[in-house]
């Protein structure tokens, strides 16, 4: 090989290391950029999903609440419906109380009542 030959390997060498050098750094370059903007994007979308989070405990607090505001319903109407039989049972009471004091009716009038 001539002196020639082995510095135009050696400029070709040169060139082709420079070329890939370039092309890597671009590379790098655009990866860095690319790195960052997911970066950005995924802080993004983690303070979304803190707000998320954070709407759904509140949420979930309203709803506790409600719960324990029906519980609370559900035991006043049992209450209630335990003074209603009970308002029954006297009503009766007294009806009985009072056909007894009457005695017995004439059959018009018991079929009026």
């Amino acid at each position: 090989m001539t002196i020639d030959a082995t510095q135009a390997v050696i400029a070709l060498s040169a060139l082709l290391l420079t070329f890939a050098a370039t092309i890597l750094g671009g590379m790098k370059w655009m990866l860095d950029r690319l790195e960052r903007r997911t970066d950005r994007r995924f802080e993004q979308v983690d303070q979304r999903f803190e707000r998320l989070e954070r709407r759904m405990d509140r949420a979930e607090a309203r709803m506790d609440r409600m719960d324990e505001r029906f519980d609370r319903m559900d035991e006043r109407m049992r209450q209630i419906d335990t003074t209603l039989l009970s308002i029954q049972m006297s009503i009766l009471a007294i009806k009985a109380a009072i056909d007894r004091i009457e005695g017995g009716r004439p059959p018009l009038l018991i079929a009026s009542h």
